[in-house]
């Protein structure tokens, strides 16, 4: 098993300053010299707003208790400018909730949504985005009613379609996880009902919850976005844990499997121990969290994605010009994006579809044998009734 790869990726993920934040978070007495300490060579221009935010809520819980005078008035305005962040993006969940509402349709909040609304209830947190999902037909009807509210299309993925309502962009879902890993699961079943605002919403059970915010942030392990995330995964951890109090780790790990996450899992769950050894140890994890001999081979096609993405990315960013053209296929066959990026998922895609090869991932990729979706995708981006 290759080590030497999970130590690079825990630098992205478990910064010395950052560990010990998280970690008075959730301490249940903190000292005076713990917050001086902490605040030592701290530059507020410089930093990280994640860590800042962070920062803020530990002032409010600890009454700014060792905070100096002139850090505390910018501290309460980085988590004002969040408060009225997230309220200008609840405002549009809001209003759109009441029309699905109407139709009977009740949305999964996902990831910071989820947190917001229910596992963090009104704790400030960075959002970039809402994200919801709709199982079978309701996801047809979402789109419609959100294309009725003026929304502009900004994109879609295998799993989700994007749009802008105002300034507040929403990815709506028609599976939970990317790849549709939770196919032939009970997930929708175990979903919880919640109202909020008089808004009808269902969020994850509290371990699906868990089990998808690992996997989840497993994936941003492999992309750009870790730096502003590495402390928000930490902490929305933590909080869905409350919610089990008497956690079943064993239980835990089983779902992992199930849904066919247990490498991602296993990853973050080290990560979570070492910043959490109180918590549950290395090597209760390593127990818990077993994983087989194929486990070396996907953390190294990951670190070969993210590698690729990152130097293709770098390069293709040079020319304003996305059209594809002879030098965008050139830097295509230097980098081979597709080839790395199959490799990097075919574990969980070879799991869910026995006969997903790379001919047939090529072939779903750019559409040569599914003519037909090319125009079902255009018919997602126009009103339908």
């Amino acid at each position: 098993m290759d080590f030497k790869i999970e130590k690079e990726l825990q630098k992205r993920v478990l910064v010395p300053s950052e560990q010990r934040l998280m970690s008075l978070l959730f301490k249940e007495h903190v000292s005076k010299e713990e917050i001086e300490n902490l605040l030592q060579g701290l530059n507020i221009d410089v930093a990280n707003h994640n860590y800042l935010l962070m920062l803020a809520h530990l002032g409010f819980g600890v009454n700014w208790m060792g905070f100096p005078g002139q850090v505390i008035p910018r501290l309460k305005g980085i988590h004002r400018y969040y408060q009225a962040q997230n309220a200008l993006m609840l405002q549009k969940l809001y209003l759109f909730t009441q029309k699905l509402n109407e139709e009977k349709i009740y949305p999964l909040l996902l990831k910071g949504d989820a947190m917001r609304l229910y596992f963090a209830s009104g704790v400030s947190r960075m959002m970039a985005d809402l994200d919801l999902a709709f199982e079978g037909e309701e996801y047809g009807k979402a789109l419609s009613i959100v294309q009725d509210r003026g929304a502009e299309y900004v994109g879609e993925a295998n799993h989700s379609m994007t749009y802008k309502l105002g300034q507040t962009e929403m990815d709506l879902h028609h599976a939970i996880f990317k790849n549709n890993l939770e196919k032939g699961s009970d997930i929708w079943k175990r979903v919880v009902p919640i109202e909020v605002n008089s808004c009808h919403f269902k969020v994850l059970s509290p371990i699906d919850m868990f089990v998808h915010l690992l996997d989840t942030q497993s994936r941003c392990l492999f992309s750009i976005e870790m730096p502003q995330r590495r402390m928000k995964w930490l902490y929305d951890a933590r909080m869905v844990l409350r919610m089990m109090p008497d956690t079943d780790w064993a239980a835990i790990a089983k779902r992992a499997n199930e849904l066919h996450c247990m490498y991602r899992v296993h990853l973050m769950m080290k990560f979570f121990a070492t910043c959490y050894p109180e918590i549950i140890s290395l090597e209760d994890v390593k127990t818990l969290f077993a994983v087989d001999s194929g486990y070396a081979a996907w953390l190294k096609n990951a670190m070969d994605y993210h590698e690729m993405i990152v130097s293709y990315m770098k390069e293709r960013s040079k020319r304003k010009d996305k059209s594809i053209t002879l030098w965008l296929f050139k830097l295509r066959i230097k980098h081979k994006p597709l080839r790395k990026t199959y490799r990097y998922y075919s574990q969980e895609l070879k799991r869910l579809r026995s006969d997903m090869c790379y001919a047939r991932y090529v072939a779903e990729h750019y559409h040569f044998n599914r003519p037909d979706l090319l125009y079902k995708k255009y018919l997602s981006r126009i009103r339908f009734r």
